[in-house]
């Protein structure tokens, strides 16, 4: 029985630090470029929540089959680089890629 609760409580730990490992921006969560590598093709929308939180941004593009989320990358200021998870229709991660802003307009992702 003492197992199962120090398991418990080990799992209940590294949930509270892979929470923590986020840092929250006023829109939604900054991630580390590490963390970009949680998130593989497949993964569920609450998947990908669980890992890096909430994005953000959360936008659909007219010609795009599913919706983007788009989270900023810590570390990296100028220029700034975020890191977008494109959905597809059935909501599962199609694919995942950290890009550049310009550095003309920082607030335009």
């Amino acid at each position: 029985m003492k197992a199962l609760y120090t398991t418990g409580r080990a799992l209940a730990a590294s949930s509270l630090l892979m929470v923590f490992a986020c840092v929250h921006a006023a829109d939604g969560f900054i991630v580390r470029a590490d963390q970009e590598g949680l998130i593989k093709p497949g993964m569920t929308r609450d998947e990908v929540q669980s890992k890096l939180g909430k994005p953000s941004k959360n936008v659909k593009y007219p010609n795009e089959p599913g919706r983007t989320w788009t989270y900023e990358v810590s570390g990296k200021t100028l220029p700034l680089v975020v890191f977008d998870v494109d959905f597809g229709p059935d909501g599962k991660v199609m694919s995942s890629s950290e890009r550049i802003l310009p550095e003309d307009k920082p607030g335009a992702y």
